[in-house]
């Protein structure tokens, strides 16, 4: 028995040698080996290298496949409640928004949102449509959340987190499974997902659909009214093939539409309806050579959001995003302790504005951005790591159509340059076998959107004609941030103690047609202007206590809070008030227990009050509108009835029939039944 220990430490030593020399690709790496090794998740974005949870050179979170199972989650955001420091805003049946560490808003832009490293965060507005990601959630092998500033490590517009979605692989996992889900409000869902794999590599097909019935809710005049009922359908394909022992080639097609009834991201606070069509296209390779692990990834996504709302008497207008990704990579060790990584990154945007407004116009624009970014990782010793990054960013907007005749004058030109940088430094000490110290700084950086550079559009908005411009003298917002974390193994109960703390500054914060700089004349009327900009600073201070684990009986829990405190200059208050935007606290409980074949969870939220942007009284001018705290509770009965066929029984919002949990129109109680079978 000795020598069996003494021989699976050896193994384990000799992996973690080994592990950042691997390729990286998230499709790429075998994550069930790696976590059956370590008794831990391991991840690849955080660094481009495979580290273990515990060494990850960020604040991240990582949920589990089978945390996603036992939570009952019918959709990501779903899963994503239980995280501390994340706020979950839904505003209809299967629309939501997720701000990390209190700062919320409809379209959130400030949270980079990867599927299995390709990015589905549109840049239109920079806004992720959760209802069109086209994942079926159970082929998530994990979901990884990063909070705070990751510009540098992850992209321009990981200004306050990220998270990325990892799906099972092609080549590595047996991923065939068949899901449908019937419940309240009419819903009715269905997945498949089947892989075929061999010594060539592996490819994995998926589909899947959701249709049902958006809230019986009331709703502000202004609203969409009535709302447009929930559609999601999605197909995807992902293939990797073995061209030789250190050579892997990758390929990924994706399509999906959805319709439904979101926030709106300006400072007007009204909902309206949305078809939109998404899908994309990939290749990518993997290298394992004497250069070291060289990547190269490129990618293809395209957006058309049709939207209708109500302020513009219903005519539809539609915003066309096309996007091209080429990024290389190069990660290699110097010595035993010192792993670098080099990239390099450019994209391609073209947008392109559709309209029925009093004047049709075409507004085009087109921007191509730049980046270069670096990475080092300095094991300095057993217990001690340091990991810095840089990036730096270019952005070249240029306007390629026409925009309308007599445009406002100090923005007629919309060719311009945004240069930025951003940074991360992470040291990480083990100061026992028990505990770990990480202390962070970073500088995340959020680009101007495509709208927000340079949209120009005409609507009727309350019966007066307005004119919506974009701004081309707005700068990027800019996010500092330092955290120190502290995480404590507590093996007699068989459990894990967390705490973060945290504080933010940001500048120059970006908003949506939030000024009103004068008039201009379009067929002999004075129209009002509304104009994107900088509106102001804000800063925010708070943390996260968690307590986790499992009992010898096979009880699981988990226990956390978090707090955030926020304040906002003046200009930001008014015109987009991340101060109340989230709750100042939250409180979460998980419990669990498997008894035979039947598998019991039941989680409690417990969230503050929020204030945030409306318009109440159906006007063009809208207010601060709060809503009181409250209580949620959510469970599911899960009975196995084979060891690759289960059914469940779940829901949410069970103790109230109707629940209002922001300004948006109350949600209702959904009770649904699932069927999960593997194959």
């Amino acid at each position: 028995m000795t020598h069996l220990r003494f021989i699976g430490r050896a193994l384990r030593c000799v992996i973690l040698t080994l592990l950042p020399t691997l390729s990286a690709t998230a499709q790429n790496f075998d994550y069930g080996q790696a976590e059956a090794l370590f008794g831990e998740p391991v991840t690849t974005s955080a660094t481009g290298t495979p580290q273990r949870a515990s060494d990850v050179a960020a604040n991240m979170t990582i949920l589990t496949a089978e945390d996603i199972r036992r939570s009952g989650a019918r959709n990501i955001p779903d899963a994503l409640k239980m995280v501390p420091g994340l706020d979950v805003l839904q505003e209809g049946y299967n629309v939501y928004d997720i701000g990390i560490r209190g700062y919320q808003q409809p379209f959130q832009p400030r949270l980079l949102v990867l599927v299995d490293g390709r990015q589905v965060f549109l840049d239109d507005y920079s806004r992720t449509l959760w209802d069109n990601v086209p994942v079926n959630i159970a082929d998530i092998r994990q979901i990884e959340i990063v909070k705070g500033a990751s510009s540098a490590l992850f992209g321009s517009n990981a200004a306050g987190g990220v998270i990325n979605i990892v799906t099972y692989s092609p080549i590595y996992d047996d991923d065939n499974s068949v899901r449908a889900s019937a419940g309240t409000q009419q819903g009715i869902n269905g997945d498949l997902t089947t892989t075929d794999k061999g010594d060539w590599g592996g490819t994995k097909f998926t589909i899947g659909g959701l249709r049902a019935s958006e809230f019986d809710t009331w709703r502000y005049p202004l609203d969409s009214n009535p709302p447009y009922d929930p559609r999601h359908l999605y197909a995807t394909n992902s293939s990797a093939f073995k061209l030789a022992p250190n050579l892997i080639l990758n390929e990924e097609l994706t399509a999906a539409y959805s319709v439904g009834t979101t926030g709106d991201p300006t400072d007007f606070g009204i909902t309206g309806s949305q078809v939109t069509h998404t899908s994309s296209a990939r290749i990518g390779a993997d290298w394992a050579g004497p250069l070291g692990a060289v990547l190269f990834n490129a990618y293809y996504n395209h957006s058309f959001a049709d939207l209708n709302e109500a302020t513009d008497g219903g005519q539809p207008y539609g915003l066309l995003t096309n996007m091209a990704v080429f990024q290389l990579g190069d990660s290699f060790k110097v010595g035993s302790s010192n792993t670098l990584r080099f990239g390099v990154e450019y994209r391609d945007k073209a947008f392109q504005n559709f309209g029925v407004q009093a004047i049709p116009q075409v507004s085009k624009m087109a921007e191509k951005n730049y980046a270069a970014n670096g990475m080092w990782l300095w094991q300095t010793t057993e217990r001690l790591s340091t990991t810095v990054a840089l990036r730096a960013d270019q952005q070249a907007m240029r306007e390629t159509g026409t925009l309308l005749p007599n445009a406002y004058d100090t923005l007629s030109d919309f060719d311009h340059t945004n240069r930025a940088w951003s940074g991360n430094l992470t040291v990480l000490y083990k100061l026992t076998s028990a505990d770990s110290l990480r202390f962070g700084l970073g500088r995340g950086i959020q680009l101007p959107s495509i709208m927000n550079n340079g949209w120009n559009i005409i609507l009727d908005y309350a019966g007066t004609p307005s004119d919506f411009e974009g701004n081309p003298l707005l700068k990027p917002t800019v996010v500092n941030d330092a955290n120190i974390d502290w995480e404590h193994q507590l093996p007699s109960l068989g459990a894990v103690a967390r705490v973060s703390v945290y504080h933010e500054t940001n500048t120059n914060i970006m908003a949506p047609f939030a000024l009103n700089p004068g008039y201009r004349m379009i067929d002999g009327y004075n129209w009002p202007v509304f104009i994107a900009g900088n509106v102001g600073s804000s800063s925010g201070s708070g943390g996260e206590l968690q307590l986790s684990g499992r009992t010898a009986a096979g009880l699981r829990w988990d226990v956390s809070y978090s707090l955030a405190e926020v304040h906002d200059s003046a200009g930001t208050l008014a015109l987009v008030n991340y101060q109340g935007s989230t709750p100042k606290s939250e409180g979460r409980v998980s419990l669990g227990k498997s008894i035979g074949r039947w598998d019991l969870d039941l989680r409690v939220f417990a969230v503050g009050a929020r204030t945030m942007l409306r318009s109440p009284d159906g006007g063009a001018i809208e207010g601060p509108q709060t809503t009181p705290g409250y209580t949620s509770v959510n469970g599911q009965i899960l009975y196995h009835c084979t060891s690759k066929v289960s059914v469940a029984l779940a829901g949410s919002n069970l103790t109230d029939p109707e629940q209002r949990v922001s300004p948006y129109p109350a949600l209702q109680r959904q009770v649904y039944l699932t069927l999960n079978a593997g194959f």
